[in-house]
């Protein structure tokens, strides 16, 4: 046993990550995976449980492939992926029925579309992370690279922004976000509960030995909350965090050789979870970002100029993606956060002309595995992360065939996508209950 925790810890410890057009590839394989089940969709049956299968076969199962066995062919297999779906497009036929389409100002079916689709990516990633299927320069990467995992979690944070009150220019009431924190907190806790009780194998130097990421989300809402209450304008609190972070703690104080350095002792609370501590102003930055991004996708999809958001945020990506060197999760530096908004402007641009397109022949823009995937957010991590723990607490998973390790992750991947289309979210029940009993 002990054997088996020292080879599973070195399976995910010591990577180097990969490029970050192969990281951006990966991502730009979900874009295309959705452009193409609206496509075959139009002479499809309406029925629920069709509907289910088609965007599961479409959406998720290429997206297993491309990050398993045809790993090695991601560039040719987007390039194949886009042309049918260009095919597809340009021989079909305009429809005589115009979709309906929302006229909520605080809504935006663009950001709809990226936070399902990076929850998918992650759902799929944090148990196929565990298998040797699973290559291994998409795992999170020690100190410095790029990697899809790394990218994973710095979206994640950045979708949390783009979805927040603050970004559909909403009043948060304290109540309201900490009894959303606390859930967090909570989970946090229970996590590290589990971890400690099952002896479950961790990478200490990811987040520290009591940290993990759901008290990062916790804590970087908290701060990203008061921080704009006190400083309106997010531009300047984006620059004014940025710069704390990046001048003063990374580079006058030198925290990233303190964060770094594998040889410092974990003497007290602050050494022991050093990462996720010291990470939480860069992910603070992330979540501001979310914010300012939130807001423009609204404004502009509002105004129905797909095409002119498309174009701002495809160089916004090029600049951003031009910045960056040498990133750091562990760090949560300038260039990884500038590589990690790069790559979510490459999202939203894509998601904004793939949308102008299919409305122009009029054809639906909506998903409903992807819009379910958005909705239950924090139930589907939370489902994810269970799963995960079970199958690897039960699963000799490093040891594991390629045929089994993709069927394992196929199932795994049937079950959480079945409980997001079909079941309610049982978190927000769980908050409804606890503010109507209040009152």
């Amino acid at each position: 046993m002990d054997d088996y925790r020292h080879r599973k810890e070195l399976f995910v410890s010591n990577l180097n990550g990969t490029t970050l057009s192969d990281t951006g590839s990966i991502l730009l394989n979900g874009c295309a995976t959705y452009f193409l089940c609206q496509l075959v969709k139009v002479n499809i049956a309406k029925s629920s449980f069709l509907n289910f299968l088609l965007e599961n076969s479409i959406i998720i199962i290429p997206s297993l492939f491309v990050c398993t066995l045809l790993s090695s062919f991601n560039y040719l297999f987007l390039i194949i992926l886009w042309s049918l779906c260009f095919l597809i497009y340009f021989t079909q036929k305009a429809s005589k029925i115009k979709p309906i389409q929302t006229n909520n100002k605080s809504y935006s079916s663009t950001i709809e579309l990226f936070r399902g689709q990076i929850l998918i990516a992650t759902c799929l990633c944090i148990l196929a992370v565990d298998f040797p299927i699973f290559p291994r320069r998409y795992a999170k990467t020690e100190n410095y690279g790029y990697s899809l995992m790394d990218k994973g979690v710095g979206l994640f944070a950045l979708a949390h922004g783009i979805v927040s009150a603050e970004a559909r220019n909403k009043q948060t009431s304290l109540k309201d976000l900490l009894l959303e924190n606390l859930i967090l907190f909570l989970l946090g806790l229970i996590r590290l509960i589990s971890i400690k009780y099952f002896s479950y194998v961790e990478h200490v130097s990811e987040y520290g030995i009591h940290w993990n990421f759901f008290l990062t989300l916790c804590f970087m809402k908290l701060i990203g909350y008061y921080s704009f209450k006190l400083i309106k304008n997010i531009h300047l609190l984006i620059i004014l965090i940025l710069s704390f972070h990046e001048l003063i703690l990374l580079k006058y104080f030198h925290y990233d050789d303190y964060l770094i350095a594998s040889n410092n002792l974990r003497t007290n609370f602050i050494d022991a979870n050093r990462e996720g501590i010291f990470s939480l102003g860069g992910y603070v930055c992330l979540y501001l970002i979310g914010i300012s991004c939130g807001r423009f996708i609204i404004k502009y999809e509002y105004e129905q100029k797909f095409k002119q958001m498309g174009t701002r945020f495809f160089i916004l990506m090029i600049i951003l993606c031009a910045i960056s060197y040498n990133p750091s999760r562990k760090l949560c530096n300038l260039s990884y956060i500038s590589s990690t908004t790069g790559l979510a402007c490459m999202c939203f641009a894509c998601y904004s002309v793939i949308q102008w397109l299919l409305l122009r022949k009029n054809h639906s823009i909506e998903s409903r595995l992807i819009k379910n995937f958005n909705l239950k957010g924090l139930d589907i991590f939370l489902l994810a992360n269970v799963l995960t723990g079970i199958v690897n607490l039960n699963i000799n998973t490093i040891d594991t065939s390629d045929f089994t390790s993709f069927m394992i992750i196929l199932l795994y991947m049937f079950t959480v996508s079945t409980f997001t289309y079909f079941c309610p979210s049982i978190i927000k029940l769980i908050l409804k209950y606890l503010k109507l009993s209040k009152k």
